[in-house]
């Protein structure tokens, strides 16, 4: 059974959030982004991890996208993505750690990028309309 139909707009949320995380890791890191290679294989882990799939149209939308939001995030984020603020937002290396605060606000800003409208409510659940 694919679960290509099952790839919402949470879910691509929460993959453009991991990769946008993987690029602000990498350039805390190495002062520099991401290479090619490595998004690709970076969106590969997420969707193996998560059983899921995506359509290549789907998988390069987002990592083409991912950069762009990780800079746009680096220069007007008052948040700083330092050492101990990125191991946080990562848990066995490949899943998001969603209670880390940098984490929420990242998937918030990711949603933004997205076609599709995620309504977030106080009680920490989520809806899409």
């Amino acid at each position: 059974m694919t679960r290509l139909l099952d790839f919402d707009l949470r879910a691509r949320a929460e993959l453009l959030t991991y990769l946008v995380a993987s690029q602000l890791a990498q350039r805390q890191m190495s002062r520099r982004w991401l290479e090619v290679e490595d998004l690709v294989q970076s969106t590969h882990m997420w969707l193996r991890f998560n059983r899921m799939q995506a359509s290549w149209l789907q998988r390069v939308t987002l990592a083409g996208r991912a950069q762009a939001v990780a800079e746009h995030i680096a220069r007007t984020s008052k948040r700083r993505f330092g050492p101990d603020t990125v191991a946080g937002m990562f848990c066995d290396g490949v899943g998001l750690n969603f209670q880390s605060s940098a984490v929420v606000d990242l998937y918030i800003v990711c949603s933004r990028y997205l076609p599709g409208r995620i309504v977030f409510y106080d009680n920490g659940k989520s809806d899409v309309v």
